[in-house]
């Protein structure tokens, strides 16, 4: 893989991963559950969700599922639109 190719990749999953997080935090708030609530009710501590939100932190996939499970969704492999 050259390096053009190398650096496109590298957005293209930068860009699912900001999608992912995205779509989490307008579920958080369309469900009106603060991140605090979240936390009680997960095994991810409140400072963890903020940075994920903050886009300080990238989160594992076991946490996405952690975070998305209280809300009623789950994470789906789908085609790559190209």
């Amino acid at each position: 893989m050259n390096s053009k190719e190398y650096i496109k990749r590298e957005k293209m999953i930068m860009d699912m991963e900001y999608s992912i997080i995205t779509n989490y935090i307008k579920l958080r708030k369309e469900a009106n559950i603060s991140q605090e609530q979240l936390a009680n009710e997960t095994n991810v501590i409140r400072t963890t969700i903020a940075r994920i939100e903050n886009n300080m932190n990238s989160p594992q996939l076991k946490t996405m599922l952690e975070l998305l499970e209280p809300l009623g969704y789950t994470l789906d492999i789908v085609p790559i639109k190209k």
